[in-house]
């Protein structure tokens, strides 16, 4: 008897402080997708995967309610983005292209929600661990691990104060990272409105491409079963360029339209694009760092899915796919 008391006594004193973590951790979350937004820094950014680095420059700026923001290629091919809130021109020197869109994601770095999901708890695990340095800046580390295997853990380091996320990692069920992004330098504070201005003025010349993103009446395309927590975000046609799958054999600068379905349980996000066989295709499933790409054809259509979860996911929603003209 007095074994269950004192068990009962510690129980009672190590629930309540697990369950405060989590809900802390959670709470983290939506300070980092707020400070993503309003607050300014100008930065220069790494991510990893696969044994390969890529580095790029971004410069935000929220001012009296406008949000700000500049990203440069360091590395490869030159190309700038610029975003004013939802609309985002895109600078493609090498091909002389100008493109214009809405902004359809929200969780990009240093963002990481891509909606508010108040039932992440319901298939993920939270707490917070020890305090880290990233880019000179103190930052909160949050643990994030999957109660299942349909989807791939987080570890997410908050900068203190202010909350802007310096870095994120994707790890397998092994809690082995398979791919990053963090910080390498930054300064948190007011930036130069100038900076945030293209370095590619002269475009007279450019050919301008203007996305056609709209939500379509209905398409007929459904996914019967997703993994547990993942709901629809969006359906839209847009234009896309080939060259985010190689199985294709049109050139990278063909531009095509596609329906796109998107899925997400608030932290991983998987798409499903759509559109009329045309050209040699290679059907199979390819891993890349933390990104699953799977591409085959139905009927006349073909069908690729890409998404941030482990290949057992992707083959749930690929086998569940149909088309139901009305």
């Amino acid at each position: 008897m007095r074994i269950l008391f004192f068990t009962l006594i510690l129980l009672n004193a190590f629930v309540p402080a697990f369950a405060d973590d989590s809900v802390e951790a959670q709470a983290l979350l939506q300070k980092i997708q707020l400070a993503s937004k309003k607050v300014s820094y100008d930065g220069t950014f790494v991510f990893q995967h696969e044994g390969q680095l890529a580095s790029s420059r971004i410069i935000h700026s929220f001012e009296a309610g406008d949000e700000f923001e500049k990203i440069e290629k360091l590395d490869g091919q030159r190309g700038e983005y610029i975003r004013h809130n939802e609309d985002i021109t895109s600078y493609q020197p090498e091909s002389k292209t100008l493109r214009t869109e809405k902004r359809q994601s929200l969780d990009m770095f240093p963002a990481v929600l891509a909606f508010s999901a108040p039932n992440l708890s319901e298939h993920y695990q939270f707490r917070l661990a020890e305090t880290a340095r990233v880019a000179g800046v103190d930052c909160r580390m949050i643990i994030i691990e999957p109660k299942d295997l349909l989807r791939y853990g987080y570890r997410l380091c908050a900068a203190i104060p202010g909350n802007l996320m310096l870095l994120a990692q994707t790890t397998d069920l092994n809690s082995r990272v398979l791919e990053q992004i963090a910080f390498t330098s930054l300064n948190i504070g007011h930036v130069d409105e100038n900076s945030l201005k293209t370095d590619y003025p002269d475009i007279a010349e450019w050919k301008k491409v203007r996305d056609a993103v709209a939500v379509p009446t209905e398409s007929g395309w459904a996914v019967r079963t997703l993994p547990a927590g993942f709901k629809k975000m969006r359906e839209v046609r847009r234009l896309i360029g080939t060259n985010f799958d190689a199985s294709t054999s049109r050139k990278p600068t063909d531009l095509h339209e596609v329906v796109q379905m998107v899925f997400s349980d608030g932290l991983a996000t998987i798409s499903v694009f759509i559109e009329p066989v045309n050209g040699e295709r290679h059907a199979g499933i390819i891993q890349k760092g933390a990104t699953t790409v799977s591409g085959f054809q139905l009927g006349s259509f073909w069908v690729t899915l890409v998404g941030e979860v482990p290949a057992a996911a992707i083959k749930m929603v690929s086998d569940s796919i149909e088309y139901k003209p009305k």
